[in-house]
């Protein structure tokens, strides 16, 4: 029998910087100031070394308390510590004074603080390798544990992120405007494909979060997709996150709208106008063909992972980002079908749950400096009102959604709005002790007005940061669930 051979485990090197933890503490001791430059970066849990977490807590302790501290001030608070002691202060206190370098303290502390993330990142690794070796946790679990973890660290280093004077935030906005100026650009942000909306808001900003929000039924996923593709082209890569229908069954509807034909003929190759189901012809089969081979020159990653999280999907996202092609925008569909962290699930508070998502939404589109495109839905105190226009107070679960977007769009359609009002027969359906003469009156206006809405969509711009708001009309092709710019009329190219 062949012999068993074991490996012993390599022990891991603990990752430190001892000096750097010294000069922190040892340039504050010399001078207060350096601790300004230090605070946003570096807390006493980032030390390894005891007794350096515990001299930081004390200094930190004087100054945030308003009082000057040194070598000399901080002696007697050593001396009674029950982690230090006046035998350390003598050994110790000359070392961290020679350590200390004032001009340096920021690089020091940021090495102190990447010191923690990874000592931070080795022990939730052995965790979760002994997670994963346990049966009572899903393989799902597990990732999306590590995923919400990895991501907190990331949030707990944001603060060594520079500030920018206000000098310098003015040059960098005037050379943006002054590119636009001179190229007689008046978009501020990715041309979003659609000439009137363009005109609304001025592009979608990079680092922006943008809300297209609707009731179930009124097209905005095809509102998303019909934006994602164009701007692709146009811009270049986008990501589009769909909960609901898979990446196939998304570009079927592309090729629906580039062919002109129905969405289920598409997905079938069937035709059953005629109630008997037959083959679409040769020639439509073949400008299907001919639509799927032309999506080569939309340049559009689909997701189509099912309840996942923003830390899932910005993991994706950097991924992209990083790459050759790079990222221009990211569209979610929708937020409603995302999950919150695990702390947010299991609170059982909806609320909660997706002010998180929004916020975390919005986090993304600022670290990837891309517009995110995030669809939401609206919730029914519309259908109450006798106009049933989307106010800012429809949207669902969370006001936190209107308070991160930069901009807010409703979409609504008259005509779906009159077809839900309509019977079985076709007819407007009556109301209770309504006269013949008083319902064919109001029949005839509700048939007329049904008429005039055939194939029109409004997109209405709730809120705009720095924008002007007001409606947006739009085309809409509901066999392909297509969207176009009244302009170009409805015969124009979809894409």
């Amino acid at each position: 029998m062949a012999e068993v051979l074991h490996f012993e485990p390599k022990v891991q090197d603990v990752p430190t910087n001892a000096l750097a933890e010294a000069c922190v503490i040892g340039s504050i001791l010399l001078n207060n100031a350096a601790y300004d430059s230090v605070a946003d970066v570096v807390k006493p849990a980032h030390f390894y070394h005891t007794d350096m977490a515990e001299m930081f807590r004390l200094v930190q302790g004087e100054i945030t308390s308003g009082r000057q501290v040194s070598p000399v001030t901080i002696a007697p608070q050593i001396r009674s510590s029950e982690y230090l002691g006046a035998e350390w202060q003598a050994k110790n206190l000359p070392r961290i004074i020679s350590a200390a370098d004032v001009r340096m303290a920021r690089e020091a502390a940021r090495s102190v603080a990447a010191c923690w993330v990874k000592r931070s990142i080795q022990t939730y690794a052995d965790e979760m390798r002994a997670r994963a070796a346990s049966s009572e946790a899903t393989a799902d679990d597990i990732l999306t544990e590590a995923l919400e973890h990895l991501e907190a660290l990331s949030k707990g280093t944001d603060a060594s992120r520079p500030t920018v004077t206000a000098f310098a935030a003015g040059q960098t906005l005037m050379e943006e405007t002054n590119s636009h100026w001179q190229a007689g650009q008046f978009l501020s942000g990715l041309d979003t494909g659609f000439a009137e909306l363009n005109n609304r808001i001025r592009g979608f900003r990079p680092g922006a979060m943008y809300v297209v929000a609707a009731r179930p039924g009124i097209g905005k996923s095809g509102l998303a997709l019909s934006l994602a593709v164009r701007m692709a082209r146009l811009n270049g890569r986008g990501l589009f996150w769909s909960g609901e229908m898979s990446a196939e069954e998304l570009m079927g509807r592309v090729i629906a709208a580039r062919v002109r034909m129905p969405l289920d003929m598409v997905l079938t190759g069937m035709n059953d106008r005629a109630g008997q189901p037959e083959r679409i012809s040769q020639h439509d089969m073949t400008r299907m063909v001919e639509a799927s081979m032309a999506l080569k020159e939309i340049p559009l990653s689909i997701d189509d992972r099912e309840g996942i999280t923003v830390p899932q999907l910005l993991a994706r996202a950097r991924q992209l980002k990083r790459s050759k092609r790079g990222l221009k925008f990211v569209v979610v569909d929708y937020m409603g079908l995302m999950r919150g962290s695990t702390v947010a699930r299991r609170s059982g508070n909806r609320t909660l749950e997706m002010t998180e998502i929004s916020g975390d939404l919005a986090r993304m589109a600022r670290e990837l400096k891309v517009p995110v495109i995030a669809l939401s839905q609206l919730n029914r105190q519309s259908e109450n009102r006798e106009d049933r226009r989307p106010v800012l107070s429809d949207l669902r679960d969370s006001g936190a959604i209107e308070q991160d977007a930069r901009c807010v769009m409703a979409l609504y359609r008259e005509e779906h709005v009159l077809q839900t009002r309509m019977g079985t027969d076709g007819q407007p359906v009556r109301n209770t002790n309504e006269t013949d003469v008083m319902y064919e009156k109001r029949r005839v206006a509700f048939l007329d007005a049904l008429d005039r809405s055939r194939g029109k969509a409004e997109i209405i711009v709730l809120k705009n940061r720095g924008g002007r708001t007001g409606i947006v009309d739009m085309l809409f092709d509901g066999p392909t669930t297509w969207f176009r710019d009244v302009g170009a009329g409805e015969r124009s190219e979809a894409w």
